[in-house]
């Protein structure tokens, strides 16, 4: 297991500079003279009026809908395994990297993730059946993004998920040196608790700065650290060169102190997403903001997507019978 890179710089670090640009750019949009947020229950008459997401609204809706996958796939109708449930949800934060919600609501896309992570992880549902669970969900709606969301993912559709390494975590530290009865009694009871970290930090952009193997550890950690630490040294120890080895035969990036570095960061990442609350009345806010600032273009459901689609539709159309006249017999399926 690899140290983390000393250029990688915490979540908080990453996204302060964006988030400063979006205020300020507010900011500076109502001096100029731009109206500013409506009264809750006003509905906006002009386009001045609309009140357009901002990064901080966006990322709480999409974390809303992370959420919102847990509960799915262990619902009763579904009850589906934890690997389907982090797969979809590395899926949907993947898709977000380069969209907004301003195009795609994410409930739409979360849909379309976790019907193409039942396929990708060989838990297969016809789409009649999923549709069927989910109330007020056709086939179209699901399949319609289906191709953009597998070209946002470059097709790349394998995940590995940290969830998998801390389980192999577990079974080595049953096996570390000086790990008795009263040990695995205490991995045993830590297990629930490693298990509920990595749930909440799926939920975070942990996965995007650190490995799968570094995100396990860390939840063990957190978890029980004389155990942890304990594994940890045996395996520093393993490393160190022999009397007929060269000093410099192990670079100090894998020394135990640096191990120590990034696991405390990372921890205390895993914390925060544990006891922050989900704001679900906040969150019904920006959603119902969003009915207004959404491009339609995007949006399957409106008027004008529908327009557009059947305009390629007919264009297509008037290609192929350009191409193939009717009553011709170049063509035997026309």
């Amino acid at each position: 297991m690899g140290a983390a890179h000393p250029d990688i710089r915490s979540d908080s670090d990453i996204r302060s500079p964006f988030q400063r640009n979006r205020t300020s750019a507010s900011t500076s949009a109502s001096a100029g003279g731009y109206p500013l947020a409506l009264a809750a229950g006003d509905e906006p008459t002009k386009p001045s009026q609309i009140e357009y997401l901002t990064f901080q609204d966006e990322l709480e809706l999409v974390t809303f809908q992370l959420s919102k996958i847990s509960q799915l796939c262990r619902a009763l109708i579904f009850n589906f395994s934890e690997t389907v449930e982090a797969t979809v949800i590395s899926y949907l934060k993947c898709f977000y990297l380069r969209n907004t919600c301003m195009d795609y609501h994410p409930e739409n896309i979360m849909l379309t993730c976790l019907f193409l992570a039942t396929k990708t992880e060989n838990t297969s549902i016809s789409i009649d059946s999923f549709a069927s669970r989910i109330p007020k969900t056709t086939n179209g709606d699901v399949l319609a993004l289906e191709f953009l969301v597998t070209q946002l993912l470059k097709f790349q559709f394998k995940v590995h998920h940290a969830h998998l390494a801390a389980r192999g975590i577990y079974l080595d530290l049953q096996a570390c040196p000086g790990v008795g009865p009263l040990g695995l009694e205490q991995l045993s009871q830590a297990w629930p608790e490693v298990c509920a970290l990595l749930r909440t930090g799926r939920l975070t952009d942990a996965e995007f700065l650190w490995t799968p193997s570094q995100i396990a550890c860390a939840a063990w950690w957190v978890a029980d650290r004389s155990a942890t630490e304990a594994w940890l040294k045996a395996k520093a120890d393993r490393l160190q060169p022999s009397s007929n080895q060269s000093s410099t035969y192990i670079p100090s990036s894998l020394g135990f102190d640096p191990l120590t570095q990034y696991l405390q960061t990372l921890s205390e990442l895993l914390i925060q997403a544990q006891r922050k609350p989900i704001d679900k009345d906040r969150v019904t806010a920006v959603d119902r903001r969003l009915r207004f600032c959404r491009n339609p273009e995007k949006d399957p459901n409106s008027a004008l997507f529908k327009i557009k689609q059947a305009e390629l539709e007919h264009a297509h159309l008037a290609k192929h019978h350009q191409k193939y006249p009717p009553n011709s017999n170049q063509d035997p399926f026309s």
